[in-house]
């Protein structure tokens, strides 16, 4: 462990450590660019540059290890100097585009430039013209105009994802970066770079010119539902007056035992944005000339009825509960306490794709993607939302749905219609007696449903999710249901008190400790409490 001293702090730090790394460890600030935890040191952009005793020239803090005894000094005159030289240089043929940039308003390069730049530029000649909005992937658009050359972007499609899409072409100061010949910077984890980059050279064009870093009145910590990874994001929500809030952006947020610096496009891009919000207003009843809307009260009335008619004439056994591992753990717990203690089926499970069969879960690539594309399926599985004594499987549900001797289908949260569902799935809904459908969307399975309730998105819920890994993370409520969007929980609680059926009918804080008691225990009474790094729950619990 040795021992050094920076500007007159004497640190000590794992041997191996870098001055810079020993540096934003202690909360000291060297400015720097091209540096990244999660990138091999490339020592490309010299700002981070400082005065070692004893050395003849200045070293940069990034690839220089602490050695015993070392004194370093990061404020000096001579380190001044050398930053400002620097900055002189990245702004010659730079943009003076900042009040139309994305990245105006968090872009180191106006924060350093502003504490530590000249405060004037000597450079007289034309401006290098570059490329400018130039789409490069499905989800990037390029300003090479603005890049600085950081390779931050090119070493992580080389090192990280290994697809190799980018490169610094040309020389000298007709350097910039570019894709290879044929190639588009399309691979999985692409939408990366535009947290990579420390400019606005490379943009979302979903967000471009959509809002600015002060328009973003909250960031909160969230979790992806793209797969079963679960990765630890981080939620940008802007407020308008009239539109209320919504969510403009998604970015990784660093979890080492989870997904370390990374998300995935299909999180970032797509998932969430799709199922973050509810798009359905409130209940709907199918008649013969579509959907008619009804209120909650009258929703869960004709839930009671249905069911109460149909258990009058058959057995617990013709009702069958599928519950979507997109559900949270609280969601999930009571779903699996409706059909137990409520209707008494044994018929329930979440199992729909082959992926959240035992084994079938497996690792897509060898970063982050996996093959089961929900967030909380251990979650089910450890909470029991499976088949009881001589229940049926999903599979086994729709079989009976066909022969006729299942009269009832709740779905939660499920298309069973959508691409690698269950073979067989239509003929069997066309045949229920009664489907009822919660969904945050009008999917093709709940345009088929007798009675139809909206289910909160991911954004508009708190609860708990469980990865593949055993990792319980928590969702926060991010904004608020538009129009009569209830909760599971008084949906079913009001199923429950009409009929007289125990049932959790608390606050979220209270089903969150009979949730945390079925996850085995040890967990913390207040789900606050839930560092945001999440807990590994122990392998082998309920």
């Amino acid at each position: 462990m040795p021992t050094f001293t920076l500007n007159g702090k004497p640190l000590t730090v794992p041997p191996g450590t870098t001055v810079l790394e020993a540096a934003l460890g202690a909360g000291i600030e060297i400015p720097h660019y091209c540096y990244h935890p999660g990138l091999p040191v490339e020592g490309s952009c010299r700002m981070c540059q400082v005065e070692v005793e004893n050395s003849p020239k200045l070293l940069i803090a990034c690839a220089t290890p602490v050695a015993e005894g070392m004194v370093v000094r990061s404020v000096s005159e001579k380190v001044e100097k050398a930053r400002q030289a620097v900055l002189e240089f990245y702004l010659l043929n730079h943009p003076l585009d900042c009040p139309v940039c994305d990245k105006g308003g968090e872009c180191p390069l106006q924060d350093y430039t502003m504490r530590f730049g000249p405060g004037g530029s000597r450079y007289t000649e034309p401006k290098v013209k570059r490329v400018k909005h130039k789409k490069i992937g499905p989800y990037i658009v390029f300003d090479a105009e603005r890049c600085i050359l950081c390779t931050r972007c090119v070493r992580f499609c080389r090192d990280v994802v290994g697809t190799g899409e980018l490169g610094v072409v040309f020389r000298g100061v007709q350097s910039e970066i570019d894709l290879f010949p044929g190639k588009a910077l399309d691979n999985p984890y692409s939408g990366n770079v535009i947290d990579l980059c420390p400019v606005g050279a490379l943009t979302s064009e979903r967000y471009r010119f959509q809002a600015r870093p002060w328009d973003l009145v909250k960031q909160e910590p969230s979790v992806c539902p793209g797969c079963s990874r679960g990765c630890s994001t981080l939620l940008d929500v802007r407020h308008l007056e009239r539109k209320g809030p919504e969510v403009l952006r998604v970015r990784p947020r660093h979890n080492p035992a989870v997904n370390g610096y990374w998300i995935c496009d299909l999180g970032r891009f797509e998932t969430l944005p799709a199922l973050g919000r509810c798009q359905l207003r409130g209940p709907s009843l199918r008649t013969g000339a579509g959907r008619e809307p009804v209120g909650v009260p009258e929703a869960v009335a004709a839930l009671g009825s249905h069911l109460g008619s149909l258990l009058q004439e058959a057995e617990p056994g013709a009702v069958g509960v599928i519950a979507s591992s997109r559900l949270t753990c609280e969601e999930l717990y009571l779903v699996r306490r409706l059909a137990r203690d409520v209707l008494g089926t044994p018929h329930l499970d979440f199992r729909v794709r082959p992926a959240q069969m035992p084994g079938g879960d497996q690792a897509e690539d060898h970063l982050l993607l996996r093959r089961d594309r929900t967030p909380n399926s251990e979650g089910a599985r450890r909470l029991g939302v499976l088949p009881g004594p001589e229940g049926l499987d999903v599979a086994g549900m729709l079989r009976a749905a066909k022969a006729g001797t299942l009269k009832a289908l709740l779905v939660f949260g499920e298309d069973l219609l959508e691409e690698g569902g269950p073979a067989g799935a239509a003929e069997a809904l066309e045949t229920l007696a009664f489907l009822a459908v919660w969904d945050s969307r009008e999917t093709p399975t709940a345009r088929r449903a007798h009675l139809l309730f909206p289910l909160p998105g991911l954004t508009e819920k708190v609860g708990t999710v469980v990865n593949f890994a055993g990792h319980l993370q928590r969702l926060a409520q991010v904004v608020r249901p538009e129009g009569a969007v209830p909760s599971l929980g008084e949906v079913l609680g009001g199923l429950a008190r009409a009929w007289g059926k125990p049932f959790p009918l608390g606050s979220p804080e209270e089903i969150w400790r009979e949730v945390a008691a079925a996850l085995g225990g040890g967990l913390p009474e207040e789900p606050q409490a839930i560092p945001e790094g999440g807990i590994l729950l122990p392998a082998g619990a309920p």
